[in-house]
């Protein structure tokens, strides 16, 4: 942005994308109140316009004087001049202002905490479509898919998001080695990196101080890096050659990780449809071995000490066709 205080109509003329990268320059050097509100407009665009400025600063925790004040620090003379930028790039998209809705999930009076949970988890899943635009996930569907290892770093409470992929992958292609390790042995472990391979982070704030070792070590090999996290700014933003988001609030006293595991998921599916037939091909081999291994328990199995008078079990018969739950 060449001069200060950009007027309104002459704001339109820069695209969202030009502001994201002006607020990545600055941000580093904002007080703590600034750099919430930066973050906040960085991982929720359509927030930003399908919400007033008071529900906005609400949501962050700040007073709405603060985005005032964060417009200014970014050359604007005020924040209706920053959001027209969003106003502007969004417009003509069908449903924005429904899908805005989604952003905040109030409980009512009267429901349960299951209730509670099931509409959140049900909201951040419906918005990664919206946070995480087609091309970007497409992109690193491909760069996954492509790479010929694929080294899943996700640690303390993202383990679990990170096996879900790590198992799924490992059904139609092989290269994918989840880390085990932390501290210096993770060091270790990624110093086989080379430029052909790629780490998929997945980390939510506060962020694992191992994230700064997977930073390193994707720095030093040349390494790809898909960073799946629950803001624009962490520690891996500067290495990642894509990033994917999910949100984590939740009604309960811990951060949520559905969206997280939903989204992993669909990068599973992407990278089965893109390797195709030889990704087809694997996984009936690998479903073929399950079966024959007598993994499953037959259907109509119903415990493991029959009382008396009961029929035993039958082994589980292969399935006709893949796609069965494995």
């Amino acid at each position: 942005m060449a001069r200060n205080n950009i007027d309104r109509e002459q704001s339109t003329a820069m695209s969202m994308d030009e502001l994201t990268a002006a607020i990545h320059e600055r941000i580093g050097a904002m007080p703590a109140q600034l750099a919430a509100g930066a973050r906040f407009i960085l991982d929720h665009p359509d927030v930003v316009v399908s919400s007033s400025m008071r529900d906005i600063a609400m949501s962050i925790g700040v007073a709405p004087a603060t985005l005032v004040r964060l417009a200014r620090a970014l050359d604007f003379q005020d924040w209706s001049s920053l959001r027209e930028i969003y106003v502007a790039a969004y417009r003509g998209t069908p449903g924005l202002y429904a899908r805005g809705a989604s952003a905040l999930v109030e409980a009512g009076s009267g429901e349960s905490l299951l209730a509670r949970m099931a509409d959140t988890l049900a909201a951040h899943t419906t918005r990664l479509g919206f946070i995480n635009d087609a091309a970007t996930f497409d992109a690193a569907v491909r760069r996954l898919a492509e790479a010929p290892r694929i080294y899943v770093a996700a640690f303390l409470s993202c383990r679990a998001p990170g096996l879900t992929f790590t198992y799924i992958s490992r059904l139609f292609r092989d290269g994918v080695h989840l880390s085990e390790a932390s501290g210096s042995s993770l060091v270790t472990e990624l110093a086989t990196l080379d430029e052909k391979d790629v780490v998929l982070s997945i980390n939510f704030s506060p962020y694992s101080r191992d994230s700064l070792l997977v930073a390193g070590a994707v720095k030093r090999s040349g390494a790809g890096l898909i960073s799946l996290a629950d803001s624009r700014v962490t520690p891996l933003t500067d290495v990642a050659e894509h990033v994917l988001l999910f949100e984590t609030a939740s009604p309960s006293f811990f951060p949520t990780i559905a969206a997280a595991t939903a989204l992993v998921e669909a990068l599973t599916a992407g990278m089965m449809r893109h390797l195709g037939v030889k990704a087809t091909e694997h996984l009936t081999r690998v479903e073929q071995s399950l079966y024959a291994a007598d993994t499953y328990v037959a259907a109509n199995a119903r415990s493991s000490s029959p009382g008396p008078g009961a029929v035993p079990a039958s082994k589980s018969s292969p399935p006709p066709t893949t796609g069965n739950n494995s």
